[in-house]
């Protein structure tokens, strides 16, 4: 089962997302899943504001949710390297 949904708002992650401007946030278009079933290389067809699209793979993309100031911004990334979900922090 895909990560994100066609319509759901995404980030690029890393060095990604800082080569494609930084907070780089667009809208899934287009869900191909992977063919082997393995979730994380899913691949995904990103549309940005400004026109660009970008097809990249499900462990590149984060969820983006909007914050209490109504402005976006990015959930925990798969494998980040931040706090887990269980919320124990890496030694």
């Amino acid at each position: 089962m895909p990560r994100f949904k066609i319509g759901e708002r995404v980030a690029l992650n890393g060095v990604l997302g800082e080569l494609h401007g930084g907070e780089a946030i667009g809208t899934v278009v287009l869900v191909a899943p992977d063919r082997h079933g393995m979730d994380v290389f899913d691949e995904y067809e990103i549309a940005f504001e400004d026109s660009r699209q970008l097809r990249v793979r499900s462990f590149q993309l984060t969820h983006v949710r909007l914050a209490d100031d109504k402005k976006e911004e990015k959930a925990p990334s798969l494998g980040s390297q931040g706090e887990t979900d269980l919320g124990i922090k890496p030694t």
